[in-house]
């Protein structure tokens, strides 16, 4: 079978030179090592996954065969059955992602009772609307009745918390499916990351590591957006000074709603305090927030659009910081009808 057909196949493959360079891989095996193909050609395996490389060097021609049953590489922090076979021109490394669907079924369960909670949360929003615009109100004419600078000052500031809260629950409590158009992706993450660079007056570091291959989507731009900005402003205010943003094409992604068979991933990495464990399995419900002055709708609306559009968010701990991963269908825009009648 030649390496076009391999690179099709769910199995990912990697073919390793005598000296531990990687010769070849197929798009699973670089999905499972979230890299993109191109960037691992001609790298140490060592480099790129220590642990893969310590169980390769157990594979010579006395013992050509070797098993690794689930397990848990080092940097990409995957789960796989791997399978080494020795061969002449160095080692073929086989990588079976495990359970997928198992874990697909169960963040589905997980975003199902989010989605629960999120209808009554909706309910209570709307039930929230009224005593809001009372307090406003009251505000408002305890402001006009006095000409004392610290009670005035004291009213406007309520009316303006007011008026946050309120349009915190307008966007959670919004009915509206998706308006979908022509989305540039990488545009969108561009302009995210130098709005929350500008909020922080320029005291922050972002690295980007973009996929060139991913097509326009068709997706909800300004929702996205929203979901973006919530998910990076999320790591700011956890103290972070560092953040990596990465874009991949995963294939025959289990993680999204039918008919989609790929997926974009994006990955927003920080080096802030991260999520107290305490919160981790409630972390997109509302009303859940990790700080004193949070208001706890900022991931819940975030969950809120990227089910609406199909997709998911997942949180991964790290060592300093924190992995939110979203997926995405691969839906790619459709021409426009101005693009049609130019083509």
């Amino acid at each position: 079978m030649n390496e076009i057909a391999l690179d099709s196949l769910h199995t990912g493959l990697i073919r390793v030179a005598p000296d531990g360079r990687i010769l070849w891989l197929n798009a699973a095996a670089a999905d499972v090592l979230g890299r993109s193909p191109v960037s691992l050609i001609g790298q140490t395996l060592g480099a790129v996954e220590p642990a893969l490389a310590r169980w390769a060097a157990r594979v010579n021609s006395a013992r050509p065969g070797y098993q690794a049953p689930e397990a848990r590489l080092d940097h990409s922090e995957a789960i796989a059955d791997v399978v080494f076979s020795y061969q002449e021109q160095g080692i073929l490394i086989e990588l079976h992602p495990i359970a997928a669907r198992v874990r697909r079924r169960r963040l589905a369960e997980r975003a199902d009772q989010q989605q629960a909670v999120h209808m009554m949360a909706r309910q209570l929003a709307h039930e929230l609307r009224n005593p809001l615009a009372g307090v406003r109100a009251a505000a408002q004419l305890i402001g006009s009745q006095t000409r004392t600078p610290g009670i005035v000052r004291h009213a406007e500031m309520i009316q303006r918390e007011v008026d946050r809260l309120t349009r915190l629950i307008e966007r959670f409590a919004s009915d509206e499916a998706p308006s979908l158009a022509s989305t540039d992706l990488h545009q969108l993450l561009d302009a995210c990351l130098e709005l929350v660079r500008a909020e922080r007056h320029g005291q922050l570091t972002l690295r980007r590591d973009f996929d060139p291959s991913i097509p326009p989507l068709q997706a909800d731009g300004e929702r996205l957006h929203q979901l973006v900005l919530n998910l990076l402003r999320n790591a700011v205010q956890a103290d972070a000074g560092r953040i990596e943003l990465s874009t991949r094409i995963e294939h025959e992604s289990p993680l999204i709603d039918q008919p989609a068979r790929h997926a974009v991933r994006i990955e927003i990495r920080d080096d802030g305090h991260g999520v107290p464990a305490h919160l981790r399995e409630r972390l997109f419900l509302p009303l859940v927030s990790g700080r004193d002055q949070g208001s706890g709708f900022g991931l819940a609306i975030a969950q809120q659009i990227a089910r609406a559009h199909g997709g998911l968010i997942e949180y991964h701990p790290r060592q300093n910081g924190s992995l939110f991963i979203l997926r995405l269908p691969l839906i790619v825009a459709r021409p426009t009808a101005g693009a049609l009648a130019h083509g």
